[in-house]
C-alpha cells in the first residue's frame, strides 16, 4: 500500500535537532549562559598592562632617538634624565675638584682683575683652560684650591679650540686624570662638569652628554668643531676652564670652554702637546665643503666642491685622479665612520697636518677607497663663513 505524502520517511530525526528545550534538560541556569563581568582584578590587570605597554613603547622611543626626514638619527636628540648619584659626584668634588684652579687676569695699566675662570691642571705645572680669557691680558695668576696664588706663564693660545696652556711654578697642583680614547663620549653618559667658584671652591654640576661632533661659536667669533654638549651647567661665571668629567671613571672627558659645551679630551690633549713644545697649534684639513647626505640610510657627506690646491684635490695616479670629486658621499675616515658634516670636520680635525687618510666613498654609486697623502693646516674660522673640512 502506498505510503501517505503526510507521512515521514528516512531515519528518525536526533532527539537535538529541535528549537525547544524543557528548561530541565539544559542542565544549567539559562543565566549561567549570559557573558557576565570581569573581577576587579581582572580589570587591574589590564590598566597595569596598558601602562606596562605605554612605557614601554616611551623607552624604546627614547633609546633609539627621532626620526630626521624620514631617517633615524644616528645619536638621541632627546636624553632621559637619568638618576643622580649624589655620593659619587660628591667624592669627585673631593678628589678631581682639587685639580680645578682659578683663573684671574688683570688688564693693561694694573687694576682689578678683568677676567675669571676655571683652569684644569695637567701635571708639571701645566693648566689647560680658556683662551678667550686671555684677550688682551697683561698679566695671569693661578690660584689653587688651597688658595695658593702664583703668576702663570702662557705658553700659547689655540683659536679655532679656544684652549690656552698656562704654566705656574711655586704651588702645589694636583694634576687630573684625562681619560685617553673617545669611547666613553657617546650621548646619554652620565657626565659632571667642575669649574671654579668664589673662595676657590669647586662648583659642580651633573647631568648626560647630549651631543657630540657638534658646531659652536665661541666668545672670540671663531667657529669651534667636535664640541660636546651637555645640560651638565654650573651655577658659576668662572665656568670657561672648567673640566667635564666622565660620572662614572671620575677622568676628564673635556675641557669646558663654556657652560654646556668641552672641547672633548682628545683634542685637549694634542693641543697642549703643540702648546707646550712650539707655542701653537695646528689640525688636519682636508679641503671640502659638504652638507649631510640625508636620502642615503646610514647618512654621509655629499661633497659640494672641492677647494683648488687643497690636499682633497691631490692628484692620486697616473690617469690624474684627484682624490675627491665633488658628488662623492664621504662615509668613513679612516676607521672612524662619518654620518654627518659635524662628523666628518671632528674626524679630520683630530688630525694633524701631514698625516695620510684614507677614506670610504660612495662614488657613482659604488664603495670607492682612496688615500689622501697629506693633509693640510686649517685654519680659525669666524662664525659667519663655511666651514670646511
Amino acid at each position: 500500500m502506498p505510503a501517505d505524502d503526510d507521512e515521514a520517511s528516512g531515519p528518525p530525526p536526533h532527539p537535538l535537532d529541535r528549537v525547544w528545550f524543557h528548561p530541565s534538560e539544559l542542565g544549567a541556569p539559562v543565566t549561567a549562559l549570559r557573558p557576565q563581568p570581569a573581577a576587579p582584578r581582572v580589570w587591574v590587570a589590564a590598566a597595569l598592562a596598558l601602562v606596562i605597554g605605554i612605557l614601554g613603547t616611551l623607552g624604546v622611543v627614547s633609546v633609539v632617538g627621532t626620526f630626521d626626514n624620514g631617517t633615524p638619527t644616528n645619536r638621541l636628540q632627546r636624553t632621559v634624565a637619568t638618576p643622580v648619584d649624589t655620593e659619587r659626584i660628591e667624592t669627585l668634588v673631593q678628589t678631581t675638584g682639587r685639580s680645578i684652579t682659578r683663573i684671574s687676569v688683570a688688564p693693561a695699566g694694573g687694576g682689578e682683575a678683568t677676567a675669571v675662570g676655571s683652569g684644569v691642571s695637567i701635571g708639571d705645572g701645566e693648566v689647560l683652560t680658556a683662551a678667550h680669557l686671555l684677550a688682551n691680558q697683561a698679566s695671569v695668576s693661578v690660584v689653587s684650591v688651597g688658595g695658593q696664588v702664583a703668576p702663570a706663564k702662557v705658553l700659547g693660545i689655540d683659536p679655532e679650540t679656544d684652549l690656552a696652556l698656562l704654566k705656574v711654578d711655586g704651588i702645589e697642583l694636583a694634576p687630573a686624570q684625562l681619560t685617553i680614547g673617545g669611547s666613553t663620549i657617546r650621548v646619554g653618559k652620565s657626565v659632571t662638569a667642575l669649574a671654579s667658584a668664589s673662595g676657590n671652591r669647586p662648583v659642580v654640576g651633573a647631568g648626560v652628554i647630549s651631543q657630540y661632533n657638534q658646531f659652536v661659536t665661541f666668545p672670540t667669533g671663531v667657529r669651534g668643531s667636535a664640541m660636546i654638549l651637555t645640560d651638565a651647567t654650573v651655577a658659576s661665571t668662572a665656568v670657561a676652564g672648567g673640566a667635564l668629567l666622565d660620572t662614572e671613571t671620575g677622568g676628564v672627558i673635556g675641557i669646558l670652554t663654556g657652560d654646556g659645551y668641552a672641547v672633548p679630551i682628545d683634542i685637549a690633549r694634542s693641543v697642549a702637546d703643540q702648546l707646550g713644545t712650539t707655542g701653537q697649534a695646528v689640525h688636519g684639513w682636508l679641503g671640502v665643503v659638504g652638507a649631510e647626505a640625508i636620502d642615503r640610510q646610514g647618512g654621509g657627506v655629499r661633497v659640494q666642491t672641492v677647494v683648488p690646491g687643497s690636499p682633497a684635490a691631490t692628484i692620486v695616479d697616473l690617469m690624474g685622479t684627484q682624490a675627491i670629486w665633488a658628488g662623492d658621499v664621504i662615509m668613513a675616515v679612516g676607521k672612524t665612520d662619518v654620518a654627518s658634516v659635524g662628523d666628518l670636520v671632528a674626524a679630520v680635525r683630530h688630525l694633524r697636518p701631514q698625516d695620510p687618510v684614507d677614506l670610504t666613498l660612495i662614488r657613482n654609486d659604488k664603495i670607492t677607497h682612496v688615500q689622501v697623502p697629506a693633509l693640510g693646516t686649517s685654519q680659525a674660522l669666524t662664525a659667519d663663513l663655511a666651514l670646511v673640512a
